[in-house]
């Protein structure tokens, strides 16, 4: 029995010489990383030889059909992963199915779950993909960032870490995935290189919204494009909307466009709220003038009630009237209740002021039913 544990020793020794000596690997591992751990340390390697070597020692392994790789890149957002749970335990790296897993346990013995938020300021994120064999050959099958700020441990699958990345050289590799992917990996690569800062993700968010690709895919586009909320991305889907011809991915346009605080982007919705041929679409359009409340906003509902044509049209543009600060919504659903000339919408901005616990509203109905 003594032989056999030497000859196990011996063995084990040797494997890890030779990994060393072969200077795939280095010795130290990041802090934030705690189990089961490779680091791959060849700069001269590119990302694809860097990931075709982690597979070739993971099936040295032969530790199952599973594994991790992981890498660094500079995100345009500070990323947060956790909310409000409170825990020195890092989070535990497990697969289930062909999903990654990130939890731990809060201090109140609590599973803690992946809730994200972001903060305006660039910094260095983490991404971790999920790796299985199929036919002997590594395939990707999910993707997931990580908070640097959180330490991760790898207790059954192993991960191989491959260090800090190139922005362009990580969404080049990441678009060769969204390539080859299916629906649902490809939603979850649409966020991931929506989260490298660089000029490269816009022209991949603008490319994939007007792609040939599943309708989900195309709104996970356009709602990250959304999200930089500036004038390139706002000339973006100006372009795609004009293009666009599916209802859906039109009115998911119009969502992403009220994000933007620029001008530029509420003339849009007034364009669209007046002019578009779709009436779902110049709803959507309606609703979030109504919440923006600006001057031009509010101008453009009341023309639409007053002029436009179409009853249920004019009717969402009051209840989006109605969605507006008191001091603004009132006055003006008072002067509709009193003198628009179709009686529906009058009635809806009666509804809508009965709504309201506002004074003027009250004297208002005081002097119509005094009136009777």
């Amino acid at each position: 029995m003594k032989d056999i544990k030497k000859e196990i020793c011996i063995a084990a020794v040797a494997t890890l010489l030779s990994l060393l000596a072969s200077g795939l690997f280095a010795t130290e591992v990041p802090g934030f990383l705690k189990g089961k751990v490779y680091v791959l340390d060849q700069a001269n390697l590119s990302l694809i030889q860097k990931f075709e070597e982690a597979e070739k020692e993971f099936k040295k392994l032969k530790a199952g059909e599973a594994y991790f790789t992981g890498y660094t890149f500079m995100s345009r957002h500070k990323y947060h992963t956790g909310g409000e749970w409170i825990s020195t335990e890092p989070f535990r790296a497990t697969v289930e199915g062909n999903e990654i897993k990130l939890r731990r346990v809060s201090r109140w013995g609590k599973k803690a779950g992946e809730e994200v938020s972001e903060e305006e300021g660039k910094e260095q994120v983490g991404i971790l993909l999920l790796h299985t064999l199929e036919a002997n050959k590594g395939k990707v099958v999910d993707v997931q960032l990580m908070d640097l700020d959180h330490s991760y441990e790898f207790e059954e699958a192993p991960v191989y870490w491959l260090d800090a990345v190139a922005n362009e050289e990580s969404v080049n590799f990441i678009e060769g995935l969204f390539n080859s992917g299916n629906a649902e990996l490809q939603k979850i690569l649409v966020f991931t290189i929506s989260a490298h800062d660089g000029l490269k993700s816009y022209d991949f968010l603008k490319r994939v919204a007007l792609g040939d690709y599943a309708r989900e895919v195309r709104k996970n586009a356009v709602f990250w494009l959304g999200n930089y909320k500036d004038e390139r991305s706002l000339a973006y889907l100006k372009e795609i909307f004009k293009k666009e011809k599916d209802p859906q991915v039109k009115e998911h346009i119009v969502f992403a466009l009220q994000l933007s605080e620029q001008k530029e982007a509420i003339e849009e919705l007034i364009n669209i709220a007046k002019t578009d041929t779709d009436l779902g679409v110049r709803k959507k359009a309606i609703f979030w003038l109504g919440q923006k409340a600006s001057k031009e906003s509010i101008n453009a509902l009341k023309d639409v009630v007053e002029e436009g044509e179409d009853i249920d049209l004019k009717n969402s543009a009051v209840f989006a009237i109605s969605q507006l600060p008191k001091d603004k919504s009132v006055p003006m659903l008072i002067d509709i209740a009193r003198s628009n000339k179709s009686a529906s919408v009058r009635k809806k901005a009666i509804f809508w002021l009965s709504q309201t616990d506002s004074e003027q509203a009250l004297k208002f109905f005081e002097e119509i039913l005094l009136k009777k």
